[in-house]
């Protein structure tokens, strides 16, 4: 019989979008000194990589803040890998701790920040970020005061209605943690929804 041969391919895989920053917190312009931690959240899920070689926290003349972040082993990220947590070195951040003594706090009241994300950050599937990501800051005052619930605002829905809970707080909050630690429960059972 005469040999027949053939060359086969797999087709390639369905395309995956491009993953992008979808938000980074606080979202507002100004923030206190003594902030310890920022949430990049992505439009999809990211690979196992963490931040430390892609995000980088810069003054107001574009020079790279030392020791600024704490530098891990361990990535900071939600269970499905679309939040990653940056966290300022908590020994320069509070107060009389020997880093803070020695070096001050990264960031002080007046001054202007960027915290820049490069593309180069390889998402789930290994592809790069679909752009580099920049967000300029305002450093304010530090906050020192501890939360007061006295100063919330709980605005409940109608009844029967799919209508949200709202909470309004007295001032910015820590999105990460509001996320956790907020729940609604009827009785003792936590009723299911989103933060």
């Amino acid at each position: 019989l005469p040999k027949i041969s053939s060359v086969v391919s797999t087709p390639l895989p369905p395309p995956t979008p491009e993953t992008r920053i979808a938000a980074i917190y606080p979202s507002g312009p100004t923030v206190p000194s003594n902030l310890l931690r920022m949430y990049v959240e992505f439009s999809g899920p990211m690979g196992t990589r963490g931040g430390q070689d892609y995000i980088t926290i810069a003054d107001g003349n574009g020079g790279e803040i030392p020791g600024a972040l704490l530098p891990l082993d361990t990535d900071l990220w939600n269970s499905d890998r679309t939040r990653f947590t940056v966290l300022f070195d908590p020994g320069r951040v509070k107060r009389g701790i020997l880093p803070n003594r020695a070096m001050g706090r990264p960031l002080r009241p007046g001054m202007t920040f960027t915290i820049a994300v490069k593309r180069a950050w390889p998402d789930a599937h290994g592809k790069p970020l679909a752009s580099d990501f920049r967000k300029d800051y305002t450093v304010g005052p530090p906050v020192e005061r501890a939360l007061a619930t006295s100063d919330w605002r709980v605005g409940a829905p109608g009844a029967g209605s799919r209508d949200p809970v709202v909470v309004t707080f007295g001032a910015p909050m820590d999105r990460g943690l509001a996320q956790r630690a907020l729940t609604v429960v009827r009785g003792e059972a936590a009723v299911g929804g989103e933060v």
